[in-house]
Parts: structure tokens; C-alpha cells; sequence
């Protein structure tokens, strides 16, 4: 299988770039690496675009099991620190999947040391790999700025699974996938986004770890606040880790 990222263009982290370097018009080209000072100042975007539908079918699997994301030292280097985490996902055609990763660096620090600089590398079924521009933790947030955008429409080069797909025409953006561990309730947002994609009644199934195996749970009980829902609301009827699947 071959695949390809697309980063945002405005993002901050970039993958598959070959270099940290800056150009500039007006200044000489400098290196530059992003600094870090807590494991919740980044996170960021992309999307993996397959050669095929089957491919793509593949990124969809419920566990999430073809792709990894974690951090290296060097992008030839297997991971240093493999995050435990999932990205949500959102399928936007049919040879491209969002990854929108909100989950930070979670215990970078444990692994890098103040003034040390690392990666985020994503691989992909084993073999398709892309790393990230440089990152470097430092030791005091003095005179920096942490930069926080959201929106419910497409914007500024980043895709919320609103509009059509990158360089494509076909969006169908569905399913869309919402991890989570050891929780005994979730509450969902039901955002324009979301109802613009699925309509006034979408589809609800709850997964969840039954030891190593995930299971759909029919059982679980699903509450919408109205009609078309503002929230979804979970009860899991005790603690979970599992995935959510939303869709038509």
C-alpha cells in the first residue's frame, strides 16, 4: 500500500518536510525549530491521502491499527515514544482520510530533555512513513505565544470535514471516528459540521475494549438534548475505553 500527507498549509507542524528552514524575502534563510514548553501546546492536522479505495478503506478500521504517530529523534529512527492516543477521523473522499490529532505530546518530557530537539513521525501500515519538522522543549515560556484556532467551516488551509476534500471534488466525509479511554460518560457536540454531514438523526454505534478485543455495544445508552441534537450525550453504565462511529 502507498500512501501520502497533506499537511495545512498555515499549520505549524509540517510533515514531510525535508528541512527546518525559513525562507524569507526579506531576511537570510534561518533554521528554526518550534518550541514546546508543555505536552499541550501543539496539536495539529493532516490527511492521508491513498492510491486507492480500498486503501483508504483500510485507514477507517475502528481500532485505528494501520496508523501510529510518535516521536523521534531522528526521522530514519523508530519511535523514541509511541503516543497511546488516537486522532478523530474523518473520511473526506474516497482516497482521503483527516486526522485531526488533539492529544498533544503526552509525556514528551519524560523522554526529552529542555533544549533537546525531536519529531513527530506518523507511519503508516508499517512502511509509509513522514516526520515533522523540528520541535525543541524549552525550559521557561517566557516572551512566547501559544496560537489557537477552531472553526466549524473549511478555513485558512485547514480542513473541518465541511467543504470538499484537498484537491479533490468528491467529499463524502463519513464516518467520522471519536476515540476514548476509560471514561464513564461522553458528551459530543453536534456541530453545523456535523449536521450538515450526517442530518438531524445520525447514526450512533458505541465500541468498547472487552480486553484486547473491541466490541460494538448496542446496549450502551445514546440521548440527543433535541431535535436536530445540539449534544449527544453517553452513558457507558461504568468506565470504558473504546471508540465512537458516527455516520449516516
Amino acid at each position: 500500500m502507498a500512501y501520502q500527507i497533506i499537511s495545512p498549509s498555515n499549520s505549524f507542524v509540517q510533515f514531510a518536510e525535508e528541512n527546518s528552514t525559513i525562507q524569507s524575502c526579506e531576511f537570510a534563510d534561518r533554521d528554526f525549530c518550534l518550541p514546546v514548553f508543555t505536552a499541550n501546546d501543539v496539536s495539529f492536522q493532516f490527511v492521508i491521502e491513498a492510491d486507492s479505495e480500498a486503501e483508504a478503506d483500510a485507514l477507517c478500521d475502528l481500532t485505528n491499527s494501520l496508523t501510529q504517530i510518535g516521536i523521534v529523534y531522528n526521522c530514519a529512527e523508530v519511535f523514541a515514544l509511541e503516543f497511546t492516543g488516537n486522532a478523530e477521523r474523518f473520511r473526506i473522499s474516497a482516497f482521503q482520510v483527516l486526522y485531526n490529532w488533539a492529544n498533544g505530546l503526552p509525556a514528551f518530557d519524560t523522554i526529552i530533555d529542555v533544549g533537546e530537539c525531536f519529531k513527530i513521525k506518523v507511519v503508516i501500515d508499517g512502511s509509509n512513513e513522514f516526520c515533522s519538522n523540528c520541535i525543541q522543549r524549552i525550559g521557561d515560556d517566557c516572551h512566547t505565544s501559544v496560537v489557537e484556532f477552531t472553526n466549524d467551516d473549511n478555513f485558512a488551509g485547514y480542513n473541518y470535514c465541511n467543504s470538499a476534500p484537498v484537491n479533490e471534488s468528491d467529499s463524502i466525509c463519513d464516518p467520522t471516528f471519536i476515540s476514548f479511554t476509560s471514561l464513564s460518560n461522553l458528551s459530543i457536540a453536534y456541530t453545523a459540521s456535523l449536521l450538515a454531514q450526517y442530518g438531524n438523526m445520525p447514526s450512533i454505534e458505541v465500541w468498547g475494549y472487552v480486553g484486547t478485543d473491541l466490541v460494538r455495544m448496542p446496549g450502551i445508552e445514546v440521548k440527543f438534548d433535541s431535535y436536530p441534537p445540539n449534544v449527544i450525550s453517553i452513558d457507558f453504565g461504568g468506565t470504558l475505553s473504546g471508540v465512537i462511529k458516527i455516520r449516516k
